[in-house]
């Protein structure tokens, strides 16, 4: 009887164990499930926070991007068809020299980018575009140079002739007042 007793005690004993293992493995296989779909919220949302910020970012490029394309759309405003010739200094035949209508010697400011205007529609000192060409500065004037009409000095008579005359997009950015 007493070998009944003990053998049911361990085999008692035995099943306590395994009951209580089980019950703690099934925990423990519950806990990790628990911190492998915690992990795998959290990498969620870690790409959804990486996403907004992409997206975020990216909404204001795109909103700098249209503002610069909406100013440059004004500046692509103010155009008027010009007829558009050039000059050279001291020709006798165009009846030039090297003094601009405001005084200065070309010669001397060779670099300075001039055109010749009518200063009743351009006035002088105003800076000009001329589309394809660049800006100018507009300080000389010509006895042909009437209305509508720009003369854009040139380094050569020979580039002064080879530019021929020209119907081009001309616009006022800055108004001598």
């Amino acid at each position: 009887m007493k070998r009944i007793i003990i053998s049911l005690l361990l085999i008692s004993l035995i099943a306590i164990s395994f009951i209580c293992g089980w019950l703690g493995g099934k925990e423990a296989t519950m806990n990790w499930a628990i911190e492998e779909q915690t992990k795998i919220e959290e990498k969620h949302i870690n790409s959804l926070q990486e996403f907004t910020k992409n997206y975020n970012e990216l909404y204001t490029d795109f909103n700098e991007l249209y503002k610069k394309y909406v100013e440059l759309k004004d500046l692509s405003s103010g155009y008027e068809i010009y007829t558009v010739t050039a000059y050279s200094l001291n020709d006798p035949a165009q009846g030039t020299n090297d003094i601009c209508a405001v005084g200065l010697n070309l010669e001397t400011w060779d670099k300075i980018p001039v055109v010749a205007v009518d200063p009743n529609v351009i006035e002088l000192g105003s800076i000009v575009e001329i589309e394809g060409l660049g800006g100018y500065i507009a300080i000389d004037t010509g006895g042909m140079i009437t209305g509508k009409h720009i003369d854009v000095l040139m380094d050569s008579k020979e580039e002064a002739q080879k530019f021929g005359v020209r119907n081009l997009k001309v616009r006022v950015i800055k108004e001598e007042k």
